[in-house]
């Protein structure tokens, strides 16, 4: 295995750990069917000892006390800062503040296994890192902060002692680190801030996929219909023992359910000391074939087991949906045939106080919000950004614009080499996830780079790439790449040759900014997506010069920075989601005269104190006149009172919606921001409480100043250092917020919150068990049943592709055993001869299976299942009449005799009758679906009968699968 890039240049930042985890290849209890191998991963997250910035001693070495050091747990931030960066007065450019390095210490017990290969793998620390391992130097990665990487420490490991791992982790100015040495619009937050792991494989294991382009597992789907599908995977292999080793993958497509479609198997003996890539491409069609897309965000399995010698000695499991896209004259952006217009908000990963250091929990969760609000596409700004996030938006169904770490401008030869081996690594980490569309191609404001258009299409020819221009310098076109992605704050022009998409937009509170650029772009079909700028506000430092003023913290995006909807989110819901909405925008939105409505019902009806104020359609504005709901602006000076707003569909009143006019501060009201998942001990989790300061009526008071003293109780702790003015908090909008983290030790955990003049509010949770076992953690049963197909015909039939065979005459080879388990039988019989017919001419799905088969002329067919194991089954039969100058039979009466008892039915799946033998058109045959129950011990009989006599019954072949 390629380490990845690793280099000797930098001696700056350090991180050291110190305490102990046990890492064993003890077999692990897993669901049913997943493969147990040589391979663990196991999650070094929590129990880390840290020291910020230099220290007397040798922190790398085995003999150094850090008794005195702090115990923390990864994600980590070098330094908690406040709301406000601290007020720091610096510049873009970043030169000095969080510019720091720190030290991570902690200690793993590795089992007594010297045949296996030990890596560490980083999933991003900030900016470069340098590890030891007991003592001795490992190496340097360099690159970028914000891309995955490894270190390969088999030959520094004590196999079966603790073995001490020290991180460096230097967050200091790097001229030669892209987005370095330039001004960005974001901060570079330090430390060791994404998740961290143990990994221990065979020396035939499958290697990391960003160690060079053949590497690791690569999907891809390179035919995608609307019945069917195509897949292909490549798993790289590597063999680091120094003899040749017989080689076997056994692949299994498996689908949302956990049963596998598919089987794919491959054998080869690899030579020492190299690699292989397998290559394995399938289809899956029918029933079984399921697109990806945002409405129905349908995920399959690839799961990959790799034999040395038949023994299984590592697997590989991914995610991959089928899903096609195009951009088409006419239509705009085109998924899975069908013209889309894409519309969702710009995503930075930070978070106030911890900056780049977010949970995976987070993760989910901010997704979540976006897909709640509708939205159907992410733009990861400016940076690549954690896995979790993109799982997230696999699971969930929404479409990503990726890019690398950049920001206007750009440096010299080292520091483009440097982005772009960061841009490999982050395609090749991420080229798998289904949700992924485009990648960013150029310097964002600045339009489209050659070499990094040139490098993306080497890495990933299948994916658009966007430009990441500007309408103020550069190319207003696609230039050589395959989309012009511009910023709009104001009307830009649009381009004139190219399709298009608006990356950046304006964004407001009230909706107003985000109405007019959406409906501007969805008025041309060259237009593909709307992206607002942007999902939740973010910190930025101020400019180092008078040409603007700006705040610490934006304050103009759908969601505050802690994540909580502003008025603007209600109206993406209303624009975006077909469940009937009404919402009355609270007072940051509905002001000066003027309450905003947020609806997609055709009519609302506004009450003030239940007197009718007015009936209204949508806003009929020319600025709004491409909205699917425009919102609704009634003009009312709202003093006191109450307001309530019924949505109406067809005169008929549908859903409503009541808001007090905001009184003085009352009470406090608590909720976290995550309510339905575990929250896990050991620190590395972390919980949002939120404190709303509520009026008499229930209402949130936005403009309240009360400050809010947050204590907590039991197995928990606040995250505050106590100089970032965390606790008390200050209100936004109404809503104070404080993170929680866990103890190492599951329980209770009590949150107060109080606040001068108004009752305190309590909140409890309970903290879950953390399971570092990372394959374990994520593992899904696989129900690897057979999938039994059987084409029957006479000598010389044509076998349907991938299907077996039941071939016979008239007078012999009604049995036919299979050996997908154990003495299985299938026995065909009748009360009048059976006949056998060899091959026609049929057109339609499964042709080869509608042009021969038995059938009989005056009696029934009786199909007997002996010795089929215990479980529910489906039946797929079908009834073509193969012969030329005849008629189809249409009406045939199933009896099915099972553990179940009896049932009786009519051929009914085929909806609207066959009238010609030669064909079937784009159906399948004539069939009959029947659900089977086994017990495991006596035969399952299905008679078939037909309804009119002087009609032949026929049987062409079976599917039989568990259900």
């Amino acid at each position: 295995m390629e380490k990845s890039p690793i280099t000797l240049m930098i001696k700056h930042i350090v991180l050291l750990f110190a305490i102990t985890v046990s890492v064993s290849a003890q077999q692990k209890k897993l669901p049913q069917g997943y493969p147990n191998t040589d391979r663990t991963k196991t999650n070094l997250n929590n129990g880390w000892k840290f020291h910020l910035g230099n220290i007397k001693g040798d922190p790398e070495t085995i003999g150094f006390k850090d008794s005195n050091w702090t115990k923390v747990s990864i994600p980590h931030t070098l330094k908690l800062v406040s709301y406000e960066l601290d007020s720091i007065s610096e510049g873009w450019e970043q030169k000095k503040y969080l510019r720091e390095y720190g030290w991570y210490r902690k200690t793993v017990t590795i089992a007594e296994n010297s045949n296996k290969k030990v890596f560490l793998e980083f999933e991003g620390v900030h900016n470069a890192t340098e590890l030891w391992v007991n003592g001795k130097k490992v190496g340097n990665h360099n690159i970028n902060g914000y891309i995955s990487f490894h270190f390969d420490i088999t030959d520094h490991v004590k196999f079966g002692q603790d073995n001490l791992i020290v991180i460096k982790a230097d967050n200091r100015f790097d001229k030669t680190i892209a987005p370095d040495p330039h001004r960005t619009d974001y901060v570079k937050f330090g430390g060791l801030y994404r998740d961290l792991y143990l990994v221990t494989t065979n020396k035939v294991h499958v290697t990391y996929n960003w160690d060079k382009f053949d590497a690791g597992v690569h999907i891809t789907t390179p035919t995608v219909n609307k019945k069917n599908g195509t897949v292909s995977i490549k798993t790289s292999v590597t063999n680091q023992n120094n003899t040749s080793k017989n080689c076997k993958i056994i692949t299994k497509i498996i689908n949302a359910e956990g049963y596998v479609l598919k089987k794919i198997i491959q054998q080869i003996k690899i030579a020492a000391n190299t690699d292989h890539t397998f290559r394995q491409t399938t289809s899956i069609t029918d029933d079984d074939f399921h697109t990806w897309s945002p409405d129905i965000p349908y995920l399959y399995r690839v799961n990959s087991v790799i034999y040395e010698n038949n023994k299984p000695v590592d697997f590989v499991e991914n995610n991959f949906g089928f899903r096609t896209f195009k951009l088409v004259e006419g239509k705009g952006f085109v998924l899975n045939g069908e013209p889309i217009f894409l519309i969702g908000v710009n995503r930075h990963q930070n978070y106030p106080n911890i900056g780049d250091a977010v949970p995976n929990s987070f993760h989910y969760n901010e997704a979540l919000q976006y897909k709640k609000a509708g939205m159907n596409i992410i733009r990861l700004s400016h940076y690549t950004q954690d896995d979790e996030f993109l799982k997230a938006c696999d699971e969930l169904g929404l479409l990503v614009y990726e890019e690398p770490p950049t920001w206007i401008e750009w440096g010299d030869k080292l520091w483009f080499s440097k982005l772009e081996s960061a841009t490999r690594t982050m395609i090749r980490n991420h080229r798998n996830h289904p949700s992924i569309v485009f990648w960013g191609a150029g310097i964002n404001h600045r339009g489209p780079v050659p070499q990094m258009q040139h490098v993306t299409k080497e890495e990933d020819p299948f994916r658009l790439t966007a430009s990441a221009s500007s309408p103020w310098n550069g190319i207003i076109n696609s230039g050589i790449t395959d989309v012009y992605a511009t910023m709009d704050y104001n009307r830009t022009q649009f381009a004139e040759s190219d399709f298009e998409m608006v990356m950046e937009h304006g964004s407001s509170p009230n909706a107003e900014s985000n109405q007019f650029h959406i409906s501007r772009y969805k008025g041309s079909k060259k237009n593909i997506a709307a992206i607002a700028w942007l999902g939740a506000d973010y910190n930025h430092l101020q400019k180092n010069d008078n040409q603007f003023t700006r705040d610490f913290m934006t304050n103009y995006a759908v969601l505050s920075a802690y994540r909580v909807p502003k008025p603007v989110y209600y109206w993406y819901q209303s624009e975006l989601v077909p469940t009937p909405i009404v919402h009355i925008a609270d007072e940051t939105a509905s002001k000066n005269g003027k309450i905003r409505v947020y609806s997609n019902t055709q009519e609302v009806a506004l009450y003030h104190n239940e007197k009718l104020i007015g009936k209204q359609t949508p806003d009929n504005d020319i600025t709004k006149v491409n909205l699917n709901h425009p919102s609704f602006t009634f003009l009312f000076d709202w003093k006191e009172g109450v307001l309530r707003a019924e949505g109406i569909n067809h005169g008929i009143k549908t859903v409503e919606h009541t808001r007090h006019k905001e009184d003085t501060p009352h009470h406090i009201s608590l909720h976290f921001n995550i309510e339905d998942k575990p929250f896990y001990a050991g620190g590395s989790d972390l919980r949002l409480v939120h404190a709303s300061i509520l009026d008499k009526n229930g209402e949130i008071v936005t403009s309240a100043t009360n400050a809010v003293q947050f204590s907590i109780t039991g197995e928990g702790v606040i995250v505050d250092n106590g100089t970032a003015n965390i606790n008390p908090a200050t209100l936004f909008n109404g809503v104070a917020s404080i993170y929680i983290r866990t103890t190492e030790t599951p329980g209770n955990i009590t949150v107060t919150a109080k606040s001068k003049g108004l009752k305190s509010e309590n909140i409890a949770i309970v903290s879950s068990k953390f399971n570092t076992d990372e394959i374990q953690k994520n593992a899904r049963p696989i129900f690897d049943y057979p999938i039994i197909k059987v084409d029957i015909g006479g000598n010389e039939q044509l076998v349907e592709h991938e299907w077996s065979a039941w071939t016979g005459t008239n007078s012999e080879n009604h049995t036919l055993k299979h050996n997908a388990y154990k003495n299985l039988t299938f026995k065909i019989s009748s009360n009048d001869a059976i006949k056998w017919h060899k091959n026609s001419a049929v057109t339609g799905e499964l042709g080869f299976v509608s042009a021969d088969g038995l059938y009989t002329e005056k009696g029934e067919l009786k199909l007997e299942i002996v010795h089929l194991e215990k479980g529910e089954y489906y039946l797929e039969t079908y009834h073509h009449l193969a012969k030329r100058n005849h008629k189809p039979n249409n009406t045939i009466e199933v009896v099915i005799n099972d553990a179940l008892g009896q049932l009786a039915k009519p051929a009914d799946d085929h909806v609207v009758n066959f009238q010609h033998t030669t064909t079937t058109g784009e159906r399948k045959p004539l069939h009959v679906k029947s659900l089977l129950t086994s017990d495991g011990t006596n035969p399952i009989t299905i008679v078939f009968k037909k309804k009119k006599e002087n009609q032949e019954l026929w049987l062409n072949g079976f599917v039989l699968k568990r259900k």
